[in-house]
């Protein structure tokens, strides 16, 4: 009767532990995928795409990125409109035509758009809650 409960009790202490271990191996095992691709597989690859992703991701999602379709002058116009009214950190130089050449390149109006991602019948895009955002070139897919 003691064996038996001195092994139950063995038993009981490791179940936390053994817990503990595999919830430590899934979160590696997920931490791990994420720093094999940290953009994802919607970011091709080219110049200026860890310093692109690294940039707008460090701020908000790259999924918003991704979703604007604007031409060279009008991510130069948001870059600079995050900077003034966001405080985004001043991109200057080659590290701005890096970033602005990549997100034209890539996310810009001549993409092909994801399917499902037509018009919804939505309205005018328009600012929410009044805030004064430049014209960024919102346009309705053909």
């Amino acid at each position: 009767m003691i064996e038996r409960a001195d092994a139950r009790a063995r038993r009981t202490r490791r179940a936390p532990a053994l817990a503990t271990a595999a919830a430590l191996l899934a979160s590696a095992s997920a931490h791990a995928a994420t720093d094999a691709d940290p953009f994802g597989a919607s970011w091709p690859e080219g110049e200026g795409r860890n310093l692109t992703g690294a940039w707008c991701g460090g701020c908000h999602s790259l999924n918003l990125v991704e979703q604007q379709g604007l031409t060279r002058p009008g991510w130069d116009e948001l870059l600079t409109w995050m900077t003034e009214k966001q405080n985004m950190p001043p991109l200057k130089g080659d590290m701005r035509d890096t970033v602005l050449d990549y997100l034209a390149a890539n996310f810009g109006t001549g993409r092909e758009r994801p399917a499902g991602d037509a018009d919804a019948g939505f309205g005018e895009l328009v600012p929410a809650q009044g805030i004064d955002l430049p014209i960024l070139e919102i346009r309705r897919p053909d």
